[in-house]
């Protein structure tokens, strides 16, 4: 513990707090204004216990794996799944939201209520997402009928383009994507089931592996509800509902 807490003050004194994150526009970044709202909210809730904070932006799943050994003081962001907390710590609760099954207006999914009434469609994913178990073991079956891509943009043209039936995102990731980059797309040629495909809660994510995580943990949740209990993390939100948080130009 005293070696921890000695790691703990060095770090806090000189180094920057190292975050591996990935690309989902308006959440996370590094085109975007203030690195996207939950980098941001993770930036205010650090420098509240006196960190600076250094995010470096890679495919989702090798941020993953990367601060998994110990390569990163903390994964930026996922949901805290019990797989997962062998390996890491888990922060409090970011904020929570919904992945949306949307398709082509002309092509509408009916009502489904499991994963086995998705098997007659094509669905396009992004590799390192999180998504669903029952999903995921699907997908490795070989039930579903899944194109993985590397981002939202890609899996977008491919519903445009008649490639997939259904995406999944969430409704603030798609009002961005195609704010910045289907402006003359007319909305209503995407709609969106009304059934959440998923319900889920954000986190941060830190490293059993490496020494101290405990404390920055413990840290960086006292720096969170501190933004929450101040309304600053109520006016980051806002900023997030307004599309606030765009591309810098």
């Amino acid at each position: 513990m005293l070696l921890s807490l000695v790691w703990l003050l060095h770090a806090r004194a000189t180094e920057p707090v190292r975050i591996a994150t990935g690309e989902y526009p308006p959440f996370t970044g590094s085109k975007l204004r203030d690195d996207g709202f939950v980098n941001h909210v993770i930036r205010l809730a650090l420098t509240k216990e006196g960190y600076l904070a250094q995010f470096d932006y890679l495919p989702w799943k090798r941020s993953f794996q990367a601060t998994q050994q110990g390569q990163y003081e903390m994964a930026s962001y996922w949901v805290c799944e019990t797989e997962y907390q062998q390996h890491f710590y888990c922060s409090d609760e970011l904020y929570r939201g919904q992945l949306l099954l949307y398709f082509r207006a002309d092509t509408p999914l009916p009502d489904w209520r499991t994963i086995d009434d998705l098997k007659p469609y094509r669905i396009g994913a992004i590799l390192g997402y999180e998504y669903v178990p029952e999903f995921r073991k699907a997908i490795e079956e070989g039930e579903l009928d899944v194109i993985m891509v590397s981002n939202d943009r890609l899996n977008l043209n491919m519903l445009l383009n008649d490639r997939v039936d259904l995406i999944l995102l969430s409704d603030t990731a798609m009002q961005s994507l195609l704010t910045n980059h289907f402006p003359s797309l007319q909305k209503d040629k995407i709609r969106a089931h009304p059934r959440p495909f998923l319900n889920y809660r954000a986190h941060v994510l830190f490293p059993k592996l490496k020494t101290g995580s405990l404390l920055l943990r413990d840290q960086f949740n006292r720096g969170l509800q501190t933004l929450k209990a101040s309304g600053e993390f109520e006016r980051q939100w806002q900023r997030l509902l307004n599309g606030e948080f765009v591309p810098e130009r």
